[in-house]
């Protein structure tokens, strides 16, 4: 996954999460959170259900939320706020 948007241009979403200090722990908090129901999946499947959509989503929520002018501090606040919610669901 690569993002193409702002400043953040060709930034893959990993690169992302490990330069915004604590969010790759938090994203995968997520994922144990949302896999907590799924227990029996193989790791294929894990992937397609869980990890992939859920990248996925992120990847959708950046692109429309963060803007060229935006530095780490906000593109971090902006994936922190997004996990958050999810963990809320």
């Amino acid at each position: 996954m690569v993002l193409t948007s702002g400043e953040n241009t060709e930034m893959a979403l990993e690169d992302i999460l490990l330069r915004t200090g604590g969010e790759m722990e938090h994203m995968e908090r997520l994922l144990r959170h949302c896999a907590r129901d799924k227990l029996g999946l193989g790791p294929q499947e894990m992937l397609k259900t869980v990890i992939h959509p859920l990248l996925d989503e992120l990847e959708l929520h950046i692109i429309s939320e963060v803007s060229a002018t935006e530095d780490a501090v906000q593109l971090k606040a902006v994936v922190h706020r997004w996990i958050a919610s999810r963990l809320n669901d």
